[in-house]
């Protein structure tokens, strides 16, 4: 799914990059306005193609809460091979209305342009070749509707049809896909859409609105305001108004930046708008403007309103879907309701009041499917450094230059108001790599100072979701530009692989930025069904301020888990990264000014957790505070949030996760799961994790106890520990020396408590913070290496004979972050998953986490939810407005 967002995000780049000539094929193809093609109707088909690229991961099923003993869940699989018959209003527009949501779905496509407009079809074909759409999934099909059409139509291999275009074709197409293969069916067809005009509206804007809604795109629009309904009181005033504008209206060539209106489609649709003039001349409606062709060739027509239209007219009735506005009288809201739902239309409809209860009464009262008061359209892409191989003297990699050490707030690089300094340590050497700025409790305050305004006054929170998105996802393309900078600077400072750095941490940090880029402009409340005479809905807005505290293990990942989701909310922040781990965090804070993040929305102060973090946790003007650490430190940050201006948290804590082991399991795969699940932020063949979720208590059933300790040990004892920077280490330096010398410690309490050591149990090599891979047997839950989280590659294997002690035993324990199983049996798997007390379950893996599968736990472990759209909502407030409504049809 990531794969199809990045492809579609390339095409919406190829459309963008070739914008003036697709605008110039709409203008000549269409008679569409050239400007208007290059500043909406092409940005507008990018920004489809983005917005359903963001979406094209978030397709998730839904897990059911059963009545009976069974266990539930939905899938959301794409539907097939699509045929599309676009018109030709929108041709851009509605190619990529169409085809977007189906490529992000996964479906294959047969697209059919109008036959009048079928050149943009055919250039954003070629685009999405090159953009690697692979051949077979576009398909563009130019002809006409009643042969190539009614074959997608009535095709026994087309899995659905989505068509938009007029009423009497939408029933031909409905009819074939009935009598071929009962395909499902999409139809967006005719309009007669009303625009009621009530006499309290300031009649300039009515004007304005209405000569939009009606002559827009030269009335080639579905949900063109085509009827007027205004009320008797302001209706001389509005005719006069409109008659005034619509003079100053200019028809003519669409190349020309002066006009307000190009030629109609063709001669057939020239033809039969000019016979509903002449329609409503005979019929008696008065003839305000226009009402004839213009210009000496082209199908060109005035902008045409009549007057005192009546509802029996056939003006009045039918779809014209050209430059012709009817303008009728009304009395009463009643009527007006009664007379705009005389149609058998119901597409849309406008509202033009500045009475609450009027607009709540009749927008509940009108039958259309989008009721608005106006309509509005908003427009929106080598590295320096080489690893050497080994088997050379020489380093493996030179040593970046470090670049920032300063705080940086409100988008500057400044020096701490005390002028303190700290050494960040490299965990490989145990020697001092650079001098940081020390932030301390009057930093915290003016970053935060910086955060607020950004929130009150700034622009962040203001943009669109779409312009949020396109910043995050240039953040993320200097990110991709600047990964191997990255990855060794959290090589030096956290001691991680280098090679899993570039490979996975830094772009998974970018991957994060992407995701939530695609959530931006998905943030929705809900509409509620309300027992009363009261309308209510939902929105979804920014928490605010938000303090983010990261931890060591993961600094880039970690940097991006919480900045990512905040970002999309619209939130502005303060992030203070680990003490031990600074580097990467004041980097990112300066990519994030060149990808143009407003300042004061991203300030990283680099100081010490009893500090700087604890400023944060207490700090009266911060909205919200998430915390990744350890259970002591989080009681402390939960503490200082309640003391102070109880402000929302969440917590990723310490966890001492089980993996159950049964007897049916592969043993070698068992002990592949073990390993990486106990050493992983070592290994190399992992995917990215929080590392409280390793496996350090591995109950193993008693029929294969033996066979897996045996296959641990060989497996173990090829396990290299040594340089970061050497592709062929397993395992890096602990990240400082505090937690070197902890990890150390638990070693030694388990060889007093009497657990046998199997393998390791030692600290490596001649300077820095190594420790062996160390595994012992024979534990028991009493032990305080079965009890405490280690955080160090420190493994207990536990013998248990049967499914129940397995799960109490595994349960022992005030954490309840993660867990895994190993068996073939579903039975065994349904019932252990759904008996452990934590917030991840991985069956037959481990590890196995993902941008948008949540991750949080039980217990001690923590509360709230990072990753996936669950981490979004963590967030956002939900405010609930409520409003009286009146004599509504519905509640």
């Amino acid at each position: 799914m990531q794969e199809r967002r990045r492809i579609m995000l390339k095409f919406a780049d190829l459309v963008e990059q070739n914008i003036e000539e697709l605008a110039a094929l709409d203008a000549i193809d269409a008679g569409k306005l050239f400007s208007m093609g290059k500043a909406i109707d092409i940005p507008f088909a990018v920004n489809t193609l983005q917005y359903y690229a963001g979406a094209a991961d978030k397709i998730h099923g839904k897990t059911l809460k059963m009545s009976r003993e069974l266990q539930g869940y939905t899938l959301r699989e794409p539907i097939g091979v699509v045929g599309h018959i676009t018109p030709w209003n929108y041709p851009s527009n509605m190619f990529f209305m169409k085809a977007s949501p189906a490529l992000a779905a996964g479906c294959t496509m047969v697209i059919k342009p109008a036959e009048q407009t079928p050149l943009s079809a055919l250039y954003y074909a070629h685009l999405s070749k090159l953009a690697g759409v692979p051949d077979g999934v576009i398909n563009v099909i130019t002809g006409f509707g009643p042969t190539a059409g009614a074959a997608i139509s009535s095709h026994m291999d087309i899995d659905k049809v989505s068509f938009t275009g007029s009423t009497e074709v939408g029933r031909l197409v409905m009819q074939a896909a009935a009598t071929s293969n009962l395909k499902p069916v999409s139809l967006e067809l005719g309009g007669k859409s009303p625009l009621l005009i009530f006499d309290d509206a300031d009649v300039d804007t009515a004007a304005d609105l209405a000569l939009l809604g009606v002559f827009c795109n030269k009335g080639e629009l579905c949900v063109s305001s085509s009827r007027v309904l205004v009320q008797e009181g302001i209706y001389e005033e509005l005719v006069e108004k409109l008659a005034k504008k619509a003079k100053a209206w200019v028809v003519g060539d669409p190349f020309d930046p002066s006009s307000s209106q190009g030629p109609q489609v063709d001669k057939n649709q020239y033809d039969k708008i000019l016979s509903y003039i002449e329609h409503g001349k005979r019929e008696g409606a008065t003839l305000l403007t226009g009402g004839k062709p213009c210009g000496e060739k082209g199908y060109y027509i005035e902008p045409t309103i009549f007057t005192d239209v009546m509802d029996n007219m056939l003006i009045a009735q039918d779809e014209i879907f050209g430059p012709v506005m009817s303008l009728m009288k009304f009395k009463t809201i009643d009527e007006g309701i009664k007379r705009a739902n005389a149609t058998r239309y119901g597409l849309a409809a406008g509202i033009v009041t500045k009475d609450l209860n009027v607009a709540n009464t009749v927008s509940r009262s009108i039958r259309a499917v989008q009721v608005s008061s106006h309509k509005k359209r908003q427009a929106q892409r080598e590295r320096e450094m080489a690893v050497k191989s080994n088997g050379s003297s020489e380093p493996f990699m030179k040593v970046p230059s470090i670049k920032f050490t300063k705080l940086f707030i409100d988008g500057e690089f400044v020096d701490s108001i005390s002028g303190r300094t700290f050494e960040t340590i490299d965990p490989s050497t145990g020697e001092a790599i650079a001098r940081v700025a020390e932030g301390d409790k009057e930093d915290i305050d003016l970053a935060v100072k910086a955060a607020r305004a950004a929130f009150d006054d700034g622009p962040w929170p203001r943009f669109s979701g779409p312009e949020r998105r396109r910043i995050m996802m240039k953040f993320a393309d200097l990110i991709d530009e600047h990964v191997e900078e990255l990855a060794a600077l959290d090589t030096i400072d956290a001691g991680k692989l280098f090679s899993m750095n570039k490979a996975l941490d830094v772009p998974i940090g970018a991957n994060f930025l992407r995701y939530y880029a695609g959530a931006a402009d998905k943030i929705h409340g809900e509409t509620l069904k309300m027992s009363r005479e009261l309308q209510g809905y939902t929105l979804r807005e920014p928490i605010g301020v938000v303090g983010h505290i990261i931890p060591w293990n993961f600094p880039s990942n970690m940097f991006f888990i919480k900045v990512s989701p905040a970002l999309a909310a619209g939130c502005t922040m303060v992030v203070k990264p680990a003490e031990q781990t600074p580097l990467s965090a004041l980097y990112y804070a300066h990519l994030a000014k060149l990808a143009g993040v407003p300042n004061g929305v991203i300030n990283v102060v680099t100081g010490y957790g009893h500090t700087a973090g604890a400023a944060i946790s207490s700090h009266m003007d911060i909205d919200k505070v998430s915390f990744t650490g350890s259970s002591e430190v989080g009681r402390i940050v939960m503490q200082a949030a309640a003391t102070s201006n109880l402000k929302s948290v969440t917590l990723e804590l310490g966890g001492k996760c089980p993996l159950i082991i049964f007897n049916d399991a592969d043993v070698e795969k068992a002990a592949n799961l073990a390993l990486q699940g106990t050493l992983y932020n070592k290994a190399r063949r992992s995917h990215f994790a929080f590392a409280d979720t390793l496996d350090s208590r591995i109950l193993v059933q008693e029929g294969i106890y033996d066979e897996l300790v045996k296959t641990l040990a060989e497996k173990a004892n090829t396990w290299v520990v040594g340089d970061p920077f050497d592709p062929s280490s397993h395992q890096g330096p602990q990240a400082n020396k505090k937690q070197y010398e902890k990890v150390l410690s638990y070693i030694e309490h388990g060889k007093r408590e009497g657990a046998m050591l199997l393998t390791g149990g030692k600290a490596c090599g001649e300077k820095g913070y190594y420790i062996e891979p160390t595994i012992f047997t024979d534990v028991t839950d009493n032990m305080l290496i079965a009890k405490d989280e280690i955080f160090g590659p420190v493994m207990s294997l536990m013998k248990f004979k049967t499914v129940d002690e397995a799960i109490k035993r595994a349960n022992a324990t005030r954490y309840g972050l993660a867990a895994g199983i190993v068996t073939n049996d579903l039975n065994v798997a349904n019932t252990v998953s759904r008996s452990i007390r934590a917030g991840m379950i991985w069956i037959n893996c481990y590890l196995a986490l993902d941008i948008d599968c949540p991750v949080g736990g039980y217990k001690m472990s923590g509360f709230g939810r990072d990753h996936g759209m669950e981490a979004l909502d963590q967030y956002l407030q939900v405010k609930a407005v409520v409003t009286p409504i009146y004599n509504s049809p519905w509640l």
